[in-house]
């Protein structure tokens, strides 16, 4: 026994011996290409990640869409959901999608996931609500408009654990980003419970809390945006 692991040794130290003697060319070709990687990622990378800076763009887009979302849970303008399917296709659900595809472009796993999840809803408020999906037509005709409810509000009862989760990762964070998240799980919770209930109330306070969150959002994109070599308006981000 022991002369076979004292065989294996000796064969482990010959092919370590066989790999590193290389021709001189081989050895310089490798070194090149050693040399040539370790540049690019020295010389890329920060510079390409310094020039992204995305997040505005997923707030102001989760800021638009609650604002008009706002509108039509409260019914201060009209309770029709088709007037959200534009701004949720257009805005809300592609500028939180490239945001987060942005976001893992440059590591930031957290915020990316965030951003994809809030992404997928407004993705599908809009598939839901558009008639050429057929999706509305079919609810009612099965169960009417309580069933459009109903189904909206379990959609955003998950939302609501999604939300939830999220706070928690952000105890670390600036207040600003913990009440933007604590307002989406309300709104989310209060709009699930409203579907799920019938209960009117509920669906006023998740449009009222939707107008709260439309503005902390937007207050978190502008002090993003608002550098010194772009204006003379400076926001705390806090």
């Amino acid at each position: 026994m022991s002369s076979s692991i004292d065989e294996s040794k000796i064969d482990g130290q010959h092919h370590e011996f066989v790999k590193i003697n290389m021709t001189k060319e081989e050895k310089q070709y490798a070194d090149a290409i050693d040399s040539t990687a370790a540049q690019l990622h020295v010389n890329t990378t920060p510079s390409f990640a310094s020039k992204i800076q995305p997040v505005p763009i997923g707030f102001g887009a989760f800021a638009l869409c609650s604002f008009v979302l706002g509108l039509y849970n409260t019914g201060l303008i009209t309770n029709m959901p088709q007037v959200a399917v534009g701004v949720a296709f257009g805005y809300g659900a592609m500028g939180q999608f490239i945001c987060g595809v942005c976001e893992l472009i440059l590591g930031n796993v957290f915020a990316a996931t965030s951003m994809l999840t809030f992404s997928g809803f407004f993705f599908t408020f809009g598939i839901m609500m558009i008639p050429s999906s057929g999706i509305l037509e079919m609810i009612m005709a099965t169960g009417g408009m309580e069933a459009v409810h109903e189904c909206m509000g379990l959609i955003q009862i998950g939302y609501a654990i999604a939300a939830f989760l999220f706070l928690l990762g952000t105890l670390r964070q600036p207040i600003l980003i913990r009440m933007v998240l604590l307002q989406v799980f309300l709104a989310f919770l209060c709009g699930g419970i409203g579907g799920l209930t019938g209960i009117n109330n509920f669906n006023l306070a998740s449009g009222w809390i939707s107008f709260t969150l439309a503005l902390t959002a937007w207050y978190i994109m502008a002090a993003i945006l608002y550098t010194p070599e772009h204006t003379m308006i400076k926001l705390p981000l806090f």
